[in-house]
């Protein structure tokens, strides 16, 4: 199975390719350069034009919040797809 099987994936389907569809769909896909750790919170930045700066702040401030914030964040890593590969 290669990386860009999740492109033609059914998003209302019940998998990980679907919500990696589904994610992308909404234009949240993580950066392959310019990310820290995972590239969540560059997505974000990048998807409402924020300063991933700001962006990486409020993450690290919800972390004093009581919640699952940590599990959200792994959550999201491994449901939110990359960027696509830059054609050299």
């Amino acid at each position: 199975m290669s990386a860009d099987t999740y492109v033609d994936a059914n998003p209302r389907a019940s998998s990980v390719a679907g919500a990696r569809a589904w994610f992308r769909q909404r234009g949240l896909t993580r950066p392959r350069s310019g990310k820290w750790i995972g590239g969540v919170a560059a997505s974000f930045a990048r998807k409402y034009e924020w300063n991933p700066l700001v962006a990486r702040l409020l993450v690290i401030a919800s972390l004093f919040l009581p919640g699952p914030q940590v599990l959200a964040y792994i959550a999201l890593w491994i449901l939110m797809p990359r960027d696509a590969e830059a054609a050299a």
